[in-house]
């Protein structure tokens, strides 16, 4: 079978690799579409060390059941449509026996380090990961379902946010869809904030109230811009989509006295921050990581119930063998595209 191979930074290939073999207690997936997330292209670019050469990305995924390895039980059938949570975790440890499977102490997760993941025709994957796809929800959105469970989750630690003002810091994939889950469960202004015309045009058609440019401002221009936006008020819930310095400043700027900050984006590992301004003003803080096995099942339903426009997102679809050259574009741009999908 084909397999989009990693070798090291900025070298992709198209490899003939053996098909897998299921064990006892899991699935072969033939993959139907796989998207390429923002990590990808990081460590496309050996960036951040989460990518261990030989070996596939994509943890972004959906697909059709094909086989079982031998002894298996479970409740899905050949020919079943999924999407495949890609944390595999153990059960065994304490945050596992809490129910904090994403943080689980021994997880291995599909498409990173040196787990192979689904840029490859078939994946062979533990059925407990499997989640059968309703009939309104089509492949590609159903490999949309990861990173929408991401912003879900983000959401969902915010409380009830109906009627509230919202500040999303960052108008990448994450972001795009924290946007559509506040306007689903009723925020009232929803204002994005980008350094990207594109992706700022982006959040208004999904119903973004107001965006922000930041660019060349200050904290207290960028305050200014939201208190104009709210005569005079700042917001309730900041959501925090990149994890970088003048994002995160931003965000905690944008907000009330005991307003609420989440933490979704992940990538500076240290930054600065006004510790007077968070003491002061009493906010909370709440970083949030991936989701739990629970809440990816919560996430499908939800999309199911709501039906929210994932396809919108998809900027473009390619083939296997365009992988590579559009890996290195997407290193290269972030005005061009939001998402792109491999379709098999």
């Amino acid at each position: 079978m084909k397999a989009l191979m990693y070798y090291g930074p900025e070298d992709l290939r198209v490899t003939e690799v053996p098909e897998p073999v299921p064990l006892k207690n899991e699935a072969l997936i033939k993959i139907k579409t796989c998207g390429i997330c923002g990590s990808d292209v990081h460590g496309y670019l050996g960036i951040t060390g989460r990518r261990i050469a030989p070996m596939v990305m994509g943890h972004e995924f959906s697909g059709e059941i094909v086989r079982f390895g031998e002894g298996t039980v479970c409740d899905y059938k050949i020919g079943d449509r999924v999407t495949v949570q890609p944390v595999d975790f153990c059960g065994e440890c304490e945050n596992c026996k809490n129910g904090y499977t994403n943080v689980c102490l021994n997880k291995r997760f599909f498409g990173v380090m040196d787990v192979n993941g689904a840029f490859e025709e078939y994946l062979a994957v533990p059925v407990k990961l499997l989640y059968k796809l309703p009939d309104n929800i089509s492949f590609d959105e159903g490999a949309l379902i990861e990173p929408l469970a991401v912003a879900y989750c983000g959401v969902k630690k915010a409380g009830d946010i109906t009627g509230k003002n919202v500040l999303i810091a960052g108008g990448g994939t994450i972001g795009q869809m924290i946007l559509s889950v506040v306007k689903a469960k009723n925020a009232k202004n929803i204002i994005v904030s980008d350094l990207s015309e594109f992706r700022l045009d982006m959040a208004k058609k999904l119903g973004a109230t107001h965006v922000i440019n930041p660019k060349d401002k200050n904290t207290d221009e960028f305050q200014r811009d939201i208190q104009n936006i709210l005569d005079g008020r700042l917001v309730d819930v900041a959501f925090e989509a990149v994890g970088i310095a003048p994002t995160v400043t931003q965000a905690l700027s944008s907000l009330k006295t005991q307003g609420t900050c989440i933490w979704v984006g992940n990538s500076a590992k240290m930054i600065e921050l006004n510790m007077q301004d968070v003491v002061t003003k009493e906010l909370k803080i709440f970083g949030t990581y991936i989701y739990t096995h629970e809440e990816f099942g919560e996430t499908i339903d939800f999309l199911s119930e709501t039906n929210l426009n994932l396809n919108t997102l998809i900027s473009k679809e390619i083939d296997l063998e365009q992988a590579p050259a559009m890996f290195a574009e997407l290193a290269k741009t972030t005005d061009k595209y939001l998402k792109v999908v491999v379709k098999f």
